[in-house]
């Protein structure tokens, strides 16, 4: 505590002396001072204002992002659920066509075949040499 009251009298001592050694007149200095602090108190009550102004939006926001936050999330849940009932089916399906692609992919790889024209020609895969 002591060293904030010689901050205070310190600066008590300043003002005086500022006071006393200023170069206009005690009333143009005391005019101005007037000036100065009404001219403060309306900037702090215009800050005053606007702080109150942004706590009251601030809380509205809250409010509204309590309210809307939930339902959306819940929505979006709800799409994604509806998404996946429908994507399952439509999934195993392509699932099936692939297997059924692999099978007949592993039959046709034992056979050759050429078109020329109007015919064509199923040879065997060829046979590596056993020698």
């Amino acid at each position: 505590m002591g060293f904030f009251k010689g901050i205070l009298f310190g600066a008590g001592l300043g003002t005086i002396g500022g006071l006393l050694l200023a170069p206009r007149k005690g009333e143009e200095t005391r005019e101005k001072l007037i000036t100065s602090t009404r001219e403060l108190v309306v900037l702090t009550d215009e800050l005053n204002d606007n702080l109150s102004a942004f706590r009251e939006s601030a809380a509205t926001l809250k409010e509204t992002m309590d309210t809307l936050v939930p339902a959306f999330k819940s929505g979006v849940e709800k799409d994604v659920e509806e998404f996946r009932f429908q994507a399952e089916p439509r999934i195993q399906q392509i699932q099936a066509q692939l297997e059924k692609i692999n099978q007949s992919l592993s039959t046709d790889e034992t056979k050759t075949v050429i078109k020329k024209g109007r015919f064509s020609l199923t040879r065997p895969a060829e046979i590596p040499n056993e020698s």
